[in-house]
């Protein structure tokens, strides 16, 4: 698998799996990586948190109650007690007994099928420290040999900045706060990102513009519909992340989610 660096420069689009393949599987477990790896997206995006032990997870809320059978906070378990839960029956039926996955499981399935990733460090909660939490999930990159092939986001800026002070080479975008009237540029420039991430609704010509004009890559979510696509393609958009990559690749006309 080639660099990430040298991916993204060499592709005018793709497309990337939001949580996986999360409109045919549940989000963030192995049944929803491998999904979004057989339609053939070259990136996959998961969400990743820490349990009390200090273990990077997939997971996206602060409280485990939607997507499991348990209930409480997903800091405040450890990964044994969060590994008993059942994290598929909330979805569907058939994904009965699929598991909250670790960090290192969902990078090891993607390298084997030569599969990018796209990490969103999740926000730390008042009382966690910021830098352990990134130094933890750092290492497993690290330790899957991955850190040419993931790319980090966030909107914890903050955690982004620390990210590159331990891995210098990794490779990092910040995604928009809600409100933030700041053009990409000035969001990006103090933490040295490379990319910009906004959802649909904040993708405007005067952010796009800006962003490629400062040469940054730009990724849109959470593109789903025809209609949304459509207005998406309106811009130089690098990455168009969907939670139906099968149908958005079919609309693009590409069975390699790359254009």
């Amino acid at each position: 698998m080639m660099p990430l660096a040298e991916f993204v420069r060499t592709r005018r689009r793709f497309v990337v799996a939001h949580r996986g393949a999360s409109a045919v599987a549940p989000e963030n477990t192995l049944a929803a990586i491998t999904s979004a790896i057989a339609v053939g997206v070259p990136m996959v995006e998961i969400d990743v948190q820490l349990t009390r032990d200090g273990h990077a997870v997939l997971f996206h809320d602060r409280t485990i109650g939607r997507t499991t059978s348990g209930r409480g906070r997903t800091h405040r378990l450890t990964y044994t007690e969060l590994a008993r839960l059942d994290a598929g029956e909330w979805f569907d039926e058939s994904f009965r007994g699929e598991r909250v996955p670790l960090l290192a499981e969902a990078l090891r399935l993607l390298a084997r099928h030569q599969t990018y990733a796209s990490i969103e460090i999740k926000p730390a909660t008042s009382r966690d420290d910021i830098r352990w939490r990134v130094e933890r999930i750092a290492v497993v990159v690290a330790e899957c040999e991955m850190v040419e092939h993931v790319l980090f986001t966030s909107f914890d800026h903050t955690s982004l900045q620390i990210l590159r002070e331990i891995l210098p080479a990794c490779h990092t975008a910040a995604i928009n706060i809600p409100g933030d009237r700041r053009l990409p540029s000035e969001i990006t420039r103090p933490i040295g990102c490379e990319a910009f991430v906004c959802s649909l609704a904040e993708c405007t010509r005067w952010r796009i513009t800006d962003a490629v004009a400062s040469g940054l890559y730009v990724g849109v979510y959470t593109v789903n519909t025809p209609r949304q696509l459509q207005r998406v393609l309106r811009y130089p958009v690098t990455a168009i992340v969907s939670n139906h990559p099968a149908s958005i690749l079919q609309l693009l006309g590409t069975s390699e989610g790359i254009v």
